[in-house]
């Protein structure tokens, strides 16, 4: 009994303290907002994204290349604010705040034992880089909720496989893919997954579809309507032209029939930087810059033109994915690297931390693949994104594009903490049994000296009574 009360007291004690880390999590991610306002930081692509929400009516190539689901939010955020830095800090803190506990939501419904979702709730809430990132307007601030709102309605579909969780699991992965497109393989292979586990494959497909085609339709037709290209998630050629040709930079030029032009030039913060210092001084290959120029009208047929210029050849692409790869799991985060803060600076430095902890945990997942059982699925959500963000060549890798990643190794390292606990308490079960099971036997000759020696001891007093 004593040995349960201990037990849980300990649990209690560790509760305690993380929920401890949820508050301190929580006034780090109030105090950090107000601290740092995103409205003090409108430069570059902060003010891109901030003048593409405001100004709701705006139709060049630019804001038709960015997804519309970022744009939408700072359009609302706009307006409930009027550009008020207090009442954008109030919102933005209010956002930061519910991002791990979306996490934790979904957490709940992925893992067996309250405690790990706990501790993932904890987690995330301290984790710098989740926090330094909503000083800013970035894609990012807003993709980091959905997609714990995503996956939450994915392991909640799973759980009651009704076609009104399902569509809900649809919904949510369209909107995250329509923040970020890093979300949509993610959202392919979960949905995927499920539709063919699960019953009612032909009501869930039916009414996805048309879900699908409320929401992409007017996207479609509004893409094609500025653009003419059909393309409901933005005009990605601009970031994969870039990705190929292997450039420093890349240089668009727009012309449209009625005579309008716009010019563009853009260059990733990776290829100014080192990310192994100071380890090494290595840096990106990429030189020069690349030109395409697009007569609007003729889009589709000008960006393929362009991108055939530059043909993926195998040794092309292993020396890209190299660079995508060192520049995912080492860049710095841009823009939230200012290191006179304490958040960011420890955000930068922490990024040491991500490619030996997706190694261990590549390892122990295969180590413990029978034991994670209904966690496989995220398993593979994981390994997907490692695949497409880190492997194909469809952008020059930021150390901001592995945000996301950073919460699911730590849900990861979380499961297979568990698993290893789990199969260490099987065996040591095991071990018990099969003393247990030895006991009697090995005892049966020790029993039996045992008889003899207290029959002798009992004789030889009774011969000393008898004799005195």
């Amino acid at each position: 009994m004593w040995v349960a009360a201990l037990r849980r007291d300990r649990r209690w004690w560790i509760y305690a303290a993380l929920y401890l880390m949820v508050v301190v999590g929580i006034w780090l991610r109030v105090e950090h907002v107000f601290s740092h306002n995103p409205m003090d930081h409108i430069w570059s692509d902060p003010q891109r994204h901030w003048e593409q929400g405001t100004e709701a009516l705006r139709r060049d190539p630019m804001t038709l290349t960015d997804p519309v689901m970022y744009q939408i939010y700072i359009g609302v955020l706009g307006k409930l604010t009027l550009g008020e830095p207090l009442l954008v800090a109030f919102f933005t803190a209010l956002l930061a705040c519910l991002t791990p506990w979306i996490w934790y939501r979904f957490a709940r419904e992925l893992m067996p034992d309250h405690l790990q979702a706990t501790a993932v709730w904890a987690g995330i809430s301290l984790l710098p880089s989740w926090i330094a990132i909503y000083g800013y307007f970035m894609q990012e601030t807003l993709l980091l909720p959905l997609l714990g709102a995503a996956l939450y309605a994915s392991w909640r579909c799973r759980r009651k496989q009704t076609v009104a969780s399902f569509l809900l699991m649809v919904v949510l992965w369209a909107l995250a893919g329509l923040t970020r497109g890093i979300a949509i393989p993610l959202a392919a292979v979960v949905t995927t997954w499920l539709w063919l586990v699960q019953p009612q494959k032909v009501a869930k497909a039916g009414y996805s579809l048309v879900v699908l085609g409320l929401l992409m339709g007017p996207l479609a037709y509004r893409s094609y309507a500025a653009m003419h290209m059909i393309s409901p998630h933005g005009i990605g050629q601009l970031v994969a032209l870039y990705a190929r040709s292997g450039k420093r930079e890349i240089h668009v030029h727009y012309v449209r029939e009625d005579g309008a032009q716009w010019t563009y030039w853009f260059g990733s913060p990776s290829t100014g930087e080192q990310p192994l210092a100071p380890l090494s001084d290595w840096t990106t290959s990429r030189d020069g810059h690349v030109q395409a120029h697009i007569q609007i009208e003729n889009a589709r047929e000008d960006w393929a033109s362009a991108m055939a210029r530059y043909p993926l050849t195998l040794e092309r692409y292993l020396a890209l994915a190299r660079e995508n790869l060192i520049y995912l799991f080492f860049g710095s985060s841009w823009p939230d690297n200012n290191h006179e803060r304490l958040l960011e600076s420890v955000s930068h430095h922490s990024r040491w931390v991500w490619a030996p902890l997706a190694l261990v945990l590549l390892l122990g997942t295969v180590y413990c693949w029978r034991r994670l059982k209904g966690a496989r699925l995220f398993a593979v959500v994981l390994g997907t994104w490692v695949l497409v963000q880190g492997l194909l060549p469809i952008a020059v890798n930021e150390g901001r594009y592995r945000k996301p990643a950073e919460g699911l190794l730590l849900v990861q390292a979380l499961l297979v903490a568990g698993a290893l606990r789990r199969r260490a308490s099987a065996k040591s079960g095991r071990q018990w049994i099969n003393q247990s099971e030895l006991v009697p036997a090995q005892r049966q000759p020790q029993t039996a000296q045992l008889l003899r020696e207290a029959g002798d001891s009992r004789r030889q007093r009774e011969t000393d009574d008898a004799s005195a």
